[in-house]
């Protein structure tokens, strides 16, 4: 029979690092297209912001994505830890009942 092992604390930290990369990365959105401005006035910084603009967008995007998913991972280990001992008392004899 094949088991799976959880472990709700290896979960908490994949959640918390997941928290991490999508705040990282939706600062390196922010910060680049707050950098435009080195261009000085003229076309360059429309062209660049034509450029860089869906793939600053899309780094936004992927940071909200990786908060939700970190959420949800977060939940998910919670969520075993809380069946496992519900769990546990049933299947253990001597646990009270």
């Amino acid at each position: 029979m094949t088991s799976i092992e959880v472990d709700p604390e290896i979960l908490a930290d994949l959640g918390r690092s997941l928290t991490e990369v999508g705040a990282d990365l939706q600062w390196q959105a922010t910060s680049a297209a707050e950098q435009a401005w080195g261009l000085g006035p003229g076309d360059s910084a429309g062209a660049l912001a034509a450029v860089l603009g869906d793939f600053e967008h899309q780094r936004q995007v992927l940071g909200r994505e990786l908060d939700d998913l970190a959420g949800c991972v977060t939940d998910a280990g919670r969520l075993y830890a809380e069946v496992e001992l519900e769990v546990g008392g049933w299947l253990d004899p001597a646990a009270e009942q």
